[in-house]
């Protein structure tokens, strides 16, 4: 029976009360089968006083007789076991003195109102222990030896109210639980589902009510194990849950085809009643599969951020080393050392840019050639070649080797002198596996017939052969030199960039 039909039956029962009794007052009722504890009863009415007192008095209603002042005049048992106190605290005393505070106008109204009708309306007592206890009153006019009065009637509305809170309780926790974007299930003594959050059953695609907790989510419980013994299993776990045991933020996994890359922190616990008697648990799973793999990429980073560091600093030791052997004095190692610095310092703010991934070679000669497009230099330089992609691996070495070749012709070549040109030309050999990069000089200083390959020149030659794995050839020609640089190198052509790149800067 739903809380409707509930109130309908309460009401119905009232007006019956209500309607008996106005009758046995008027002495149009012989007698009447009354349906007490003991079972139906009979009672002669006319003329017998003392029957129909029995009557009222096995009502399994409050019956009251009130004076219009809201005096008590007469009160059934039933009406004082409602208040916990005896008939001689009740009969004399007004009606109001029984009523919570806050319900004093509503009885006045009542009051007022059922001297000309019938009216219902519901009510808090006061009981005798201070406890209050909800009613519905119906009162109607009554006249005794014409004397008007007010016929009460008031039914106890305790369990209907408690059916009412424990709808609503159930209402609101099934709100919850359908807009909950966790996992989270509910489950009784016997560990049986008996409630499943909608992201529950949308996970498993499964109905999970009326199924055991262990067959519906097969739980891989080799953390919770830590936490309880070696050999845990999910039934023991469940038996661990309902017994007072609570686990929070363990993380898990659940065995299941669908559910092998995902990754979850559970946490459960007992549930009590008003008694505070275990009645079951909840189990509660949120997804960290992304939080895991953001873990794990940032264990990553750490190690090759680690790795990068270690390798840069290897290289500028080297680098140190070599040329503080290769000078000749204190501020000619501080000029080289400064210089070869700012070339590796440029390789590493380019591959930062675009996340240490693959560079344009078109942009390293850019930016390496870069302080001398000056125009007040008046140095014609010039490059041009297919659009290419140097792994991360190959951008420093290459980005010394320009540095190199960069600061010997400013030094003694091309760029020490107005008439002077660079022509620097890549392209793909043998199938776009090898790369030939030309580096040209003309219009320099003429050589000196004793000119030798010195430090820069060995050191373009190892950068080639031992981090490139190629070969480089340089020609100290009269015109300028001349080096051709050869490696082997996986690029990726790059795509949408038209046809091959040429830029001139003067």
């Amino acid at each position: 029976m739903d809380e409707d039909q509930e109130l309908d039956e309460l009401r119905r029962r009232l007006a019956e009360a209500e309607e008996t009794l106005r009758a046995i007052y008027h002495g149009a009722v012989d007698a009447l089968v009354v349906r007490g504890p003991d079972g139906p009863q009979i009672f002669t009415l006319r003329g017998a006083q003392e029957p129909y007192r029995a009557l009222v008095e096995r009502m399994n209603e409050g019956a009251l007789t009130v004076a219009p002042d809201g005096t008590i005049l007469y009160s059934n048992r039933h009406f004082a076991d409602l208040l916990g106190c005896s008939l001689e605290r009740i009969i004399g005393k007004p009606l109001a003195t029984f009523v919570a505070p806050h319900e004093s106008p509503a009885v006045e109204a009542l009051l007022a109102d059922a001297g000309g009708r019938s009216v219902r309306r519901e009510l808090a007592l006061v009981r005798a222990d201070r406890g209050m206890i909800p009613v519905l009153a119906a009162a109607g006019p009554l006249v005794i030896d014409e004397i008007s009065a007010v016929l009460l009637i008031v039914t106890d509305l305790t369990a209907q109210k408690h059916s009412e809170e424990v709808a609503a309780a159930e209402r609101f926790a099934r709100s919850i639980l359908e807009q909950a974007t966790d996992f989270v299930l509910v489950c009784d003594r016997a560990g049986r589902i008996t409630k499943a959050s909608w992201a529950a059953e949308r996970l498993l695609a499964v109905p999970l009510v009326g199924q055991l907790l262990s067959e519906a989510v097969p739980l891989d419980l080799a953390d919770v194990g830590q936490a309880t013994a070696p050999d845990a299993s999910a039934d023991a776990f469940l038996a661990a849950v309902l017994a007072g045991k609570s686990f929070h933020g363990v993380e898990t996994r659940i065995r299941h085809d669908d559910l092998s890359g995902r990754h979850f922190l559970m946490s459960a616990g007992p549930l009590y009643d008003n008694g505070a008697h275990g009645i079951g648990c909840i189990l509660t799973l949120t997804d960290i599969t992304d939080r895991k793999r953001a873990e794990e990429h940032q264990t990553t980073l750490v190690a090759e951020l680690n790795h990068r560091v270690k390798n840069i600093l290897a290289v500028v030791q080297s680098v140190a080393w070599q040329t503080l052997s290769n000078s000749s004095s204190l501020k000619a190692f501080k000029d080289a050392f400064d210089g070869r610095l700012k070339a590796i310092s440029l390789a590493h703010d380019i591959l930062t840019q675009i996340r240490w991934g693959n560079v344009e070679l078109e942009r390293l000669v850019a930016q390496s050639l870069a302080p001398y497009c000056d125009p007040q230099r008046k140095a014609k330089v010039a490059w041009s070649g297919p659009p290419l992609l140097l792994p991360a691996k190959a951008v420093v070495p290459l980005a010394m080797v320009l540095h190199e070749l960069s600061t010997n012709a400013a030094k003694y070549g091309a760029f020490s002198t107005k008439g002077g040109s660079l022509a620097l030309t890549w392209q793909l050999l043998d199938n776009d596996t090898n790369v030939q990069l030309t580096w040209t000089e003309r219009g320099g200083p003429p050589l000196a017939s004793d000119h030798h390959a010195g430090f820069g020149s060995k050191l373009i030659s190892r950068v080639i052969a031992y981090d490139l794995h190629g070969q480089a050839d340089l020609h100290f020609e009269p015109d300028g030199l001349r080096c051709t640089l050869a490696f082997p190198m996986p690029v990726e052509r790059g795509q949408g960039l038209g046809p091959a790149l040429a830029r001139i800067r003067r």
